[in-house]
């Protein structure tokens, strides 16, 4: 499945964008609905992406896309809305498709980012010591950046 997609492309992209048009980093996946389950949660209690940042869904065999927002989701942020199911279904009329582990890119350099940073408990002093780095964004880093949340 994973060489299809790079064939042929992955069926949805979540597309993270500054100031309106500016793509900064994308998510891509084959099952929207796998995309989705990483961001609802963000969503919780009506929370919207800070500006200048926007999140929008995107149907890639059509270019179709819509922005995401509070009301896609259920209140807290655990469950897709019925209006984001319809909305998918009115785009892709197969869009229940498998999915496996979704890629997530820097749109500028085409570099793949990590999901999220994963700390061995085997190697803590290794694990001290890149914390002092400077470290690569994660999606899950940028989506707290995007949603005005810190990094505790």
């Amino acid at each position: 499945m994973r060489l299809l997609s790079r064939l042929f492309g992955s069926r949805w992209s979540l597309y993270i964008v500054r100031n309106g048009n500016e793509l900064v980093y994308a998510m891509h996946e084959n099952s929207v609905v796998r995309i989705a389950g990483y961001v609802m949660g963000y969503f919780a209690n009506g929370a919207r992406p800070v500006t200048p940042w926007s999140l929008h869904l995107n149907f890639n065999k059509s270019h179709q896309s819509f922005d995401l927002g509070p009301e896609h989701f259920s209140a807290d942020g655990e469950n897709v809305s019925k209006l984001l199911l319809e909305t998918i279904q009115a785009i892709d009329q197969k869009w229940q498709q498998p999915g496996s582990e979704p890629v997530f890119i820097e749109a500028s350099s085409k570099k793949q980012l990590k999901i999220s940073q994963r700390i061995d408990d085997r190697d803590l002093q290794g694990a001290i010591d890149r914390l002092k780095q400077p470290r690569e964004p994660t999606f899950y880093s940028v989506m707290d950046t995007v949603f005005g949340r810190s990094r505790a």
